[in-house]
């Protein structure tokens, strides 16, 4: 039988860093306006150019971001703060329940 000291050591070398547990109950953090936007986009880019690869319909998302006027991005902008309220709020009431 072997023992746990006896196995091969894995190719990817720790850094000594602890990696933080993350609870399974705490609030995942919002989508920002852009998140919100791609969301959106995404399906209706890949149709229109099937050819692309994923970065390339991520980098044509961003070009279409970056002419889009404050007007049409009103809509993600406000949904963005909204649902960062609503994170803020179970965050305070995680918190509290973490005391």
């Amino acid at each position: 039988a072997k023992s746990a000291d006896d196995a091969k050591p894995s190719k990817v070398q720790n850094s000594g860093k602890k990696t933080k547990v993350k609870d399974p109950n705490e609030p995942k953090r919002p989508l920002n306006a852009y998140r919100l936007f791609v969301r959106d986009v995404r399906a209706k880019v890949e149709k229109e150019n099937p050819k692309l690869s994923k970065k390339e319909v991520g980098l044509e998302i961003a070009a279409i971001w970056k002419v889009t006027g404050e007007n049409e991005k009103k809509p993600y902008t406000d949904e963005a703060k909204e649902t960062l309220k609503k994170f803020e709020t179970e965050m305070e009431a995680y918190r509290q329940v973490l005391l």
